[in-house]
């Protein structure tokens, strides 16, 4: 009698466990609905609905905005196991990479930061951020030439950026170039400070 009653108990569980079991469309709805919630900044709720999803099922997205959510609750070290999730999903997404970069670059690991701007970079050559914050691990990694280069790269895709053009009249400076960078500074304000005032 009670091995039946443990058949019955195991073949309820195995039933309810294929009853639970989500389809497509019920996956992204909780995606829609998460990512509607998490950008109306109500971040636990988006969080508790997202992990409704099975591990197996989520894809990088649903690991991006769970990353991101950690990163808003201060737990770092969450936020890159699910950027890491999330590469794996897909190994070329190129917001993981770039998030981990800015990750290492608050840290000042700036090898680390490089590594990921550069495979952020590898898979979206017009984000003008990539390569504005690959310039800065550069920079401050020490290595100025190649900071530059980024620098250009990011005001030739998005040109009306104060920092942009102050990082590289700083870089041009440490590289010895003292009118180039009065140059650049100068470009920018009259292009951009003085037009605004007429």
């Amino acid at each position: 009698m009670k091995i039946l009653y443990l058949f019955f108990t195991f073949i309820f569980f195995i039933g309810a466990s294929f009853a639970q079991e989500l389809t497509a469309d019920e996956i992204f709805d909780i995606k829609q609905n998460a990512f509607a919630l998490y950008n109306t900044n109500h971040i636990n709720e988006a969080y508790l609905m997202l992990n409704k999803i099975p591990n197996n099922k989520k894809d990088e997205e649903t690991y991006l905005i769970l990353a991101n959510i950690e990163q808003d609750r201060n737990n770092e070290n969450e936020a890159v196991k699910n950027l890491k999730l999330a590469i794996q999903k897909n190994p070329e997404f190129y917001k993981p990479y770039y998030n981990l970069g800015c990750i290492f670059m608050k840290r000042r690991i700036y090898p680390l930061a490089i590594e990921n701007f550069e495979l952020a970079k590898k898979y979206n050559k017009e984000n003008a951020y990539i390569f504005y914050n690959l310039g800065c691990a550069y920079m401050n990694s020490g290595d100025f030439k190649k900071a530059k280069k980024n620098f250009i790269k990011a005001i030739y895709i998005k040109n009306d950026e104060k920092s942009f053009y102050y990082n590289l009249a700083y870089v041009n400076k440490k590289l010895g170039k003292e009118k180039d960078s009065k140059k650049i500074i100068d470009f920018y304000n009259q292009t951009f400070i003085e037009n605004k005032a007429d």
